[in-house]
């Protein structure tokens, strides 16, 4: 079943086509029990397939016990499928993976892997690492928006990837729970700062000021986002956005 879901998403991905570099999403609702966590994947796939063109270059994993049927169930194994099947649409010479992960974090560290009570083993760096060195695919952009979300950052970088997450390696972050829509860093990342920022960078600097200035006021200790850029993938994300999206106009920037 598992097997059968993926490879009918993947037929609707479109393959790589022309001579420019494109980009392609992935994203990762890993806690079936909050909701939360799937409406911050859906907007994340929005707003990078508006940013970045990555619509029909787009496959969600969702895990949600409320609906077992609509989406290919969020899993280790899961993953590994669905990150082969996108390398075999792209150019691995020059395309893009936006990789997104949304979930509870553990300062293991793990991202919860949970649906209905099912045996699911939970997500760790590494199998995010094996998963995408497997498949292939080398040129990355890899968000995560969980608690203690940092301490991935040592076994993804490479000069090939960016990594932003939403807390460091000993933080958590907030907004999780099933009252919320969208996890504070969704927010402030997907919602506020992307569509109109002039790149990544700028609209994770933004966030994260966003970030510190709201936790403050809610006198919580702060979540301490942070990002690593490798110096290959920041210019070659920074060449696709100025060729391929160029940014808003100056007047429409917050």
């Amino acid at each position: 079943m598992r097997r059968t879901r993926i490879a009918a998403a993947l037929a609707r991905v479109a393959p790589h086509s022309g001579n420019a570099p494109q980009a392609y999403f992935l994203g990762f609702a890993g806690d079936g029990e909050e909701r939360v966590f799937e409406q911050e994947v859906k907007l994340a796939a929005a707003a990078i397939g508006r940013r970045y063109g990555t619509v029909g270059h787009s496959l969600l994993l969702i895990n949600d016990e409320r609906d077992l049927d609509s989406q290919p169930l969020a899993t280790v194994a899961g993953l590994e499928l669905a990150l082969k099947g996108l390398a075999a649409k792209m150019d691995p010479r020059q395309d893009i993976l936006f990789l997104v992960l949304s979930s509870h974090g553990s300062d293991d560290p793990l991202l919860a892997v949970s649906n209905a009570g099912m045996p699911l083993n939970q997500l760790d760096a590494q199998a995010v690492a094996s998963a995408l060195d497997d498949a292939g695919i080398r040129h990355r952009v890899i968000i995560i928006s969980a608690c203690y979300a940092g301490a991935f950052i040592p076994s993804l970088r490479n000069e090939d990837t960016i990594i932003l997450t939403a807390a460091a390696a000993d933080r958590t972050s907030f907004g999780c729970g099933s009252d919320r829509e969208l996890t504070y860093f969704g927010e402030a990342l997907f919602r506020d700062t992307l569509p109109r920022a002039a790149g990544l960078t700028q609209a994770f600097e933004q966030a994260a000021r966003a970030l510190a200035a709201r936790e403050t006021a809610e006198h919580e200790t702060p979540s301490h986002p942070q990002a690593f850029y490798g110096a290959q993938m920041i210019a070659r994300l920074t060449d696709f956005e100025r060729r391929h999206h160029p940014p808003p106009e100056a007047g429409n920037r917050p």
